[in-house]
């Protein structure tokens, strides 16, 4: 039976246009979207880290124009446990930003998830002293990228404690501290996220600064390392590399582009040999094992959707060229998405 929901759960994407990406990317995404279906809990939310995984799982679906509301695991989406952990959610500011986005994604008021206001909850967690949402960058810039897309006006002060906190290297650190040699590439990339979608152009020197830090950390490989160094080692990780192609999206850099290929290697082309067959993906080459929020987190990035996501529109994902209407393509893939599925599932059960 857990078979089955999950190839009905496959078979939705088939009838659900998706963003046009690149063929092996788009698979890519299916894929790891059939893993990401099979991981469901009962109370409809996916492992990881509490509700911001869930965010995250929920951040997927959207990526490739699917409806968070139909992943359903004994008649619970994932949208209904982030409305049962509203309350909770609705304390911290990170925490509350991504759940804000998540109910967006899902067509959903974020104003009345689980019965609690998360914007004005989150409007609440802002420091006029400072400009801050929260202490730590992410948090901060999840809140502004979440406020903007709910049509929030974002202050000015809120965009000036970005660029007073980024470090000398044009990147920004985890813990919002603007000292030399802190920076690291998920900070930086939601950073410059969160800038471009409060109204800063890709053009402005915090942006490019930004970009040309980014330049620094990249492998050979293509991918991208939290930083170099970190507690982590130096080594290329999906879930860094992942953030990184976003931000680049957001910033109208092309990720398979010259500027970004290194020794013939891009960001997606380390994203694609990170991806295990079964659909799930490796956190670093050298550590073995699914990592569910790598795999999470490498949707949006395959299917070249930068923060802040919404539900993807009809009208949007129909190609603009003489191409093969996104549903075929999709249909093609998807087919192919089932067979790994089917494969997976056969390991699995040892038949």
């Amino acid at each position: 039976m857990r078979a089955i929901r999950i190839l009905a759960l496959v078979l939705t994407f088939l009838l659900v246009p998706v963003v046009q990406a690149a063929g092996p990317y788009r698979e890519a995404a299916l894929g790891a979207l059939s893993w990401i279906a099979s991981q469901q809990q009962a109370d409809g939310s996916f492992p990881g880290f509490g509700p911001g995984s869930t965010a995250d799982a929920v951040f997927a679906i959207c990526a490739a124009g699917g409806d968070p509301n139909g992943f359903l695991r004994e008649g619970n989406s994932p949208i209904t446990f982030l409305a049962a952990q509203a309350q909770e959610v609705s304390t911290n500011a990170g925490s509350a930003a991504k759940a804000v986005l998540a109910a967006l994604c899902a067509g959903k008021d974020p104003r009345r998830l689980g019965g609690v206001d998360l914007v004005a909850a989150l409007e609440g967690a802002y420091d006029a002293a400072n400009g801050s949402y929260a202490a730590d960058l992410a948090g901060h810039a999840f809140a502004v990228l979440a406020l903007s897309a709910a049509g929030r006006p974002i202050p000015a002060a809120a965009v000036e404690h970005l660029r007073r906190t980024q470090t000398p290297e044009g990147g920004w650190a985890w813990d919002a501290s603007p000292a030399s040699g802190g920076a690291d590439t998920n900070s930086t990339a939601l950073a410059v996220q969160a800038l471009l979608a409060s109204g800063v152009a890709a053009s402005d020197p915090a942006v490019q600064a930004a970009l040309a830090y980014l330049h620094t950390q990249q492998n050979a490989d293509g991918g991208f390392p939290y930083a170099k160094p970190s507690p982590w080692g130096s080594a290329s990780d999906t879930n860094s590399t992942a953030y990184v192609v976003q931000a680049l999206c957001a910033a109208g850099e092309d990720p398979e582009g010259p500027a970004w290929t290194m020794e013939g290697h891009t960001p997606l082309s380390f994203l694609l040999g990170m991806q295990l067959p079964n659909g799930a993906f490796l956190w670093q080459a050298q550590v073995p094992g699914e990592n569910a929020l790598a795999t999470y987190q490498a949707v949006p990035a395959l299917m070249l959707r930068p923060f802040p996501l919404a539900r993807a529109e009809k009208s949007a994902l129909l190609p603009e060229t003489g191409a093969a209407p996104a549903w075929l393509s999709g249909t093609i893939l998807g087919g192919l998405g089932i067979l790994l599925l089917g494969m997976a599932l056969r390991r699995r059960s040892g038949s």
